[in-house]
């Protein structure tokens, strides 16, 4: 029996070797699904391979990154010739309509190839384990790279989504607002139209979520070990689409653009011949559909498409009437710009604030400045917690920065300590107002801004 029970151990024992060995040949390369942006259709391909080889870079070897700030070594590192990348696949590339291009690829990565060329550059290592959990790291570098490849989506789509309506206005006949007929109100009704850019963004959103999303075995993979799948549904042109994500923080980022609908579909001024409103209106809006904790459903309009319609009185008086040549309405074109990784809050001599696409998640205090502090988005690890000045401005110009439909909730935190055990948070929605909580206790929602 004991003879039996040392064969068996030692044939285990070989075999454990045997998988071993194989599992440090076959981790010599990974396979990477990213995304990159840039001026043209180069630009963006290398900006996505040097996402690939970033992503490579942090999970098998060091987290330490001053080398990306080399732009030189950067693209040296994510180049075919340098044998760190050995082949790419582009899986979506395509032009927004302000001319830039969008790409998203599978790349698949030498690790050995990337260690020897760091190794070359005379910058110490710090290789990460035996090398030997290649499933388990390859499942988290996925996802890692499905959440910088939706956030980099989300902020491409964020311009082109802006110019994606056009505008008709009908005014009916005016009503008398007092027996001496001084004032009036003319109703108006604006209705916006999807046009051909709604397309673009809807088939860009397809196709990215069609590269990154799991596949049939990787879900049954995903509940045999009983990790949770996140499914974004999509209605297009008649058909349903099924995507199953890998992160709760993809669903996020996605909702952040269904949030914007009702900016998008705002974006338009009505001149009279005397003045000129913007499209803040209450009005119906047809298009996205539900969306829940753990899942998206969205319905894609597509060109020629109704998305909105926006009706008011326009209360004038009757000399002001007589002054007035009609009503007229035009887009307002992109009013909201996205770069340097969030929504662009201000701007000068091309240095600024940047907001993040989503909210970190609801903490206490301490634990909201440490989030920001280690959060890594769109390809930025310089994200911090909001000053209170910075949230108040946030929230007194929520309109014209894009964040008007809740895509911002209520009570978050700013950085901006009160006597050493308080800090100042901020109340919106109906009223905007800073408030300070213990900071220990209180827990509000979290925002992350940088500088760039």
């Amino acid at each position: 029996m004991m003879r039996i029970i040392k064969i068996e151990t030692l044939f285990f024992a070989m075999l454990l070797f045997v998988c071993s060995a194989h599992a440090q040949e076959i981790n010599k390369d990974v396979t990477i699904t990213s995304s990159g942006s840039g001026k043209t259709l180069e630009d963006a391909k290398q900006a996505a391979l040097r996402s690939a080889t970033e992503q490579a870079f942090g999970a098998f070897i060091s987290s330490k990154t001053e080398m990306f700030n080399d732009q030189v070594v950067a693209d040296q590192m994510a180049s075919v010739s340098s044998g760190n990348i050995k082949s790419f696949e582009i899986l979506n590339q395509d032009q927004l309509p302000d001319g830039r291009w969008g790409v998203t690829l599978k790349a698949i990565v030498s690790v050995d190839k990337l260690t020897s060329f760091v190794q070359a550059k005379g910058i110490a290592i710090e290789v990460k384990g035996g090398m030997f959990a290649l499933n388990i790291k390859q499942q988290l570098l996925n996802e890692q790279g499905e959440i910088k490849a939706v956030a980099e989506m989300i902020g491409l789509l964020h311009e082109p989504m802006q110019i994606s309506f056009d505008y008709v206005i009908k005014s009916s006949d005016p009503k008398s607002l007092d027996a001496e007929s001084k004032n009036w109100e003319i109703p108006l009704l604006v209705t916006a139209t999807c046009n051909k850019n709604i397309d673009f963004c809807a088939n860009y959103f397809k196709k990215t979520l069609a590269a990154l999303s799991l596949s049939p075995s990787e879900v049954e993979t995903y509940k045999s070990l009983n990790k949770q799948v996140f499914p974004v549904e999509v209605k297009y042109q008649n058909q349903t689409f099924t995507y199953n994500l890998r992160k709760q923080s993809s669903i996020s980022a996605i909702k952040s653009l269904m949030s914007n609908w009702a900016f998008y579909t705002r974006l338009f001024t009505v001149q009279s011949g005397m003045d000129e409103s913007f499209g803040n209106r209450r009005g119906s809006l047809f298009g996205f559909d539900n969306s829940y904790s753990s899942s998206v459903s969205i319905n894609f309009p597509t060109n020629g498409q109704q998305a909105a319609t926006f009706s008011w009185n326009d209360k004038r008086t009757l000399a002001q009437i007589e002054q007035m040549t009609g009503y007229s309405v035009k887009p307002r074109g992109v009013v909201s710009n996205f770069k340097n990784g969030g929504y662009v809050v201000y701007e000068k001599d091309g240095h600024g604030l940047v907001m993040g696409l989503f909210d970190v998640g609801k903490f206490n205090w301490t634990d909201a400045k440490t989030a920001c502090d280690e959060l890594v988005l769109n390809g930025y690890t310089d994200w911090r917690l909001p000053s209170k000045e910075e949230l108040e401005f946030i929230f007194n110009n929520v309109y014209e920065l894009g964040l008007k439909a809740g895509v911002l909730r209520t009570y978050y935190w700013s950085s901006t300590e009160n006597y050493g055990y308080n800090a100042w948070y901020l109340v919106t929605d109906s009223h905007k107002e800073s408030d300070y909580s213990y900071k220990y206790h209180g827990t509000f929602y979290v925002r992350a801004v940088r500088d760039f």
